[in-house]
């Protein structure tokens, strides 16, 4: 199954290859909570505008990994699908987007205040995720 997802991951990166901006316009781009990830994007980086939902499927992968990579070793964020699995995604990505500004070092490295802030937000979205699971009608 891991191979049949990664071979439709990398046509998705093949047909869309440096379709994601390389630059902001933007002066201090919010960070939001993308709930299928479960992880965090910026409003520069192009993924809710992309019309192609095949892509941002594919770079769910992409940011949790790269989430892991700022949160450090000691949060545990847990996985999409392995640890191996999403950081082959997220160095493939990186052949196809190599100047995607998701990859700025900023934002895909260890940053404890970044972590903290993190793991905030995603504990509030558990919370109200839970709690919606919970209501009953």
């Amino acid at each position: 199954m891991n191979l049949i997802l990664k071979i439709w991951i990398w046509i998705t990166f093949l047909k869309n290859k440096n379709s994601l901006p390389t630059k902001s316009n933007i002066i201090n781009p919010k960070m939001e909570h993308e709930g299928m990830s479960g992880a965090f994007i910026w409003e520069d980086e192009g993924l809710w505008e992309v019309r192609n939902h095949h892509l941002t499927d594919a770079f769910k992968y992409v940011i949790h990994h790269r989430m892991e990579l700022v949160v450090g070793s000691e949060n545990d964020v847990g996985v999409m699908r392995s640890k191996g699995f999403d950081k082959q995604i997220f160095e493939m990505a990186k052949k196809y987007f190599p100047n995607w500004i998701g990859f700025d070092k900023s934002r895909c490295s260890y940053n404890p205040e970044l972590a903290d802030r993190m793991m905030r937000i995603r504990k509030v979205a558990d919370w109200r995720f839970q709690k919606l699971l919970n209501e009953e009608y």
